[in-house]
């Protein structure tokens, strides 16, 4: 599980002073916990951004006090892309929640290699489920999957208890046939249909009505 520690911070400490000093200021929350301003390394939160997805359970720490949370809110600047403001959300043991929980591919699909193109439509899928059940990524293996074939999101290995807001039937991957087969298998067509209405040579035009 991933950690970070953190402390907190009093009403006097103003936002820009602790940015300059190295920290970035946040808040954390929950049912259970009342509304809590702290403050974080950014060389820590950097790092635990860099380790996690947006469905990671997360373990805080500070003075003392330790809560399992996930970042509910991470604020940028608009210019230079730092870190700015960090929001934890600390659910109650047990609580239904929905979050993305991000799918990781495994494995070259057979219809990649027989020269088919990977769709990947939904790189993370809404859950719905109790915390603990949660996972921080959803992995399948795809190797199996041939040309004009799909992954669906009732193929997906979903924990117990958590289920997809998703329909069942909606595809997750698809594997399309390659662009330049469908170009020729395009272009045949149009000839084959242009060859059927241009009249063979030497045969009688088709009177219109009214003709001799």
């Amino acid at each position: 599980m991933a950690k970070i520690t953190a402390r907190k911070r009093s009403d006097s400490e103003r936002p820009k002073a602790l940015r300059r000093r190295g920290w970035v200021p946040g808040v954390v929350y929950g049912p259970h916990l009342e509304s809590t301003p702290i403050a974080v390394e950014y060389k820590a939160l950097e790092r635990l951004v860099s380790e996690i997805t947006r469905s990671t359970r997360i373990e805080l720490e500070y003075d003392g006090e330790k809560h399992f949370v996930f970042i509910k809110e991470l604020q940028r600047d608009s210019i230079t892309d730092r870190f700015i403001h960090v929001d934890f959300y600390a659910p109650e043991p047990g609580q239904i929640m929905s979050l993305d929980v991000p799918i990781r591919l495994v494995g070259t699909p057979a219809g990649v290699k027989a020269g088919g193109i990977l769709e990947h439509i939904h790189e993370e899928i809404p859950v719905e489920g109790p915390l603990e059940a949660i996972p921080p990524y959803i992995e399948v293996d795809i190797s199996e999957l041939g040309l004009d074939e799909a992954l669906l999101v009732k193929d997906l290995p979903l924990p117990e208890g958590l289920r997809s807001l998703l329909p069942e039937d909606e595809a997750v991957v698809n594997i399309l046939p390659p662009k330049v087969l469908v170009t020729e298998e395009a272009a045949e067509e149009e000839a084959a249909e242009a060859a059927e209405e241009v009249p063979a040579e030497g045969a009688p035009a088709e009177k219109e009505e009214g003709e001799s």
